[in-house]
């Protein structure tokens, strides 16, 4: 049975109705949003922590608060941006909201999570410089002409006129294809067909020279990482005693790689305060047969 998480406050931790109404967040140097937090499930004593105070704070939820909603408890709350884990202690019981999304954290326990945006700089007005302007309210001179340099015969040259020369017109884009829709199927590639094959022969050698340009494959969680099996032994003179398995490992199947002909599969599975770990050897008939 897993520990509740009551243990991350502490009952010397103090409450924020006896430090003041302000939230206090540690002093990182980061810029800091106010962030407004609800709670709109039942409980009349609704505070909420997480790790926007380092698991070892929590800030009181007023039922007057900002919220517009008039059910909710609510109250602003100065957070760091990024990703913050938070969980609500209500009535003395730590419990997750309903309408925020959830995540398990590195203990394996449900919590709450929030993501809190960069705050948009404040937008500089432009205004014209000193200069601009001055030049602005200048009006410009219009040139004239004096009458009495043209004869009365002679009219004054009309004034040329330059040709405009009108932009391109852009070029419509072209229409994007669709991609076609891909479809499930359940053809095995080749190379896969050929990593069944004998390790001396050139069906393998080719297939494995093509594994070496795959991606590779995303990492496991945690939890699933951490087999029991080839790891250190608490005690060294006695090999049959192993760690104690993490309960998310349990009822699940591992194998590993095929190797010397030879394929190895264990489950990990509990009986009362016992765990027993069963591991079955199978090795690869001739002939291309299956398993």
């Amino acid at each position: 049975m897993l520990p509740r998480r009551s243990s991350m406050l502490s009952t010397t931790t103090a409450d924020d109705d006896d430090l003041g109404e302000e939230f206090k967040t540690p002093s990182t140097g980061r810029p800091t949003v106010p962030t407004l937090i609800e709670w709109e499930g039942p409980g009349e004593r609704v505070y909420v922590t997480g790790t926007f105070a380092g698991w070892n704070r929590k800030y009181k939820l007023h039922r007057n608060g900002p919220s517009k909603n008039p059910d909710a408890l609510s109250a602003y709350v100065s957070v760091t941006p990024g990703t913050h884990h938070l969980t609500f202690l209500v009535d003395n019981d730590m419990r997750t909201s309903d309408k925020l999304p959830t995540a398990v954290d590195y203990t394996n326990i449900l919590v709450n999570y929030i993501e809190v945006p960069y705050p948009e700089p404040p937008a500089l007005a432009t205004s014209p410089s000193k200069d601009t302007a001055n030049t602005l309210d200048v009006p410009t001179p219009v040139q004239e002409r004096d009458a009495a340099m043209y004869p009365p015969q002679a009219p004054p040259p009309a004034p040329q006129v330059q040709p405009t020369i009108k932009a391109p017109l852009p070029e419509p884009a072209k229409p994007v294809k669709p991609e076609p829709t891909k479809k499930y199927h359940q053809n095995i590639p080749r190379y896969l067909i050929d990593l069944d094959a004998p390790e001396e022969s050139s069906r393998y050698a080719r297939a494995n020279a093509m594994t070496s340009n795959l991606p590779t494959p995303p990492s496991l969680p945690g939890f699933l990482g951490k087999s029991i099996l080839n790891g250190t032994t608490p005690m060294k003179d006695d090999s049959s005693v192993l760690i104690h398995p993490n309960h998310t490992v349990l009822n699940h199947l591992a194998t590993s790689s095929i190797k010397d002909n030879i394929l190895a599969t264990s489950a990990t599975t509990r009986y009362k305060q016992k765990f027993l770990t069963t591991i079955m050897y199978k090795p690869k008939e001739e002939h291309g047969a299956n398993y």
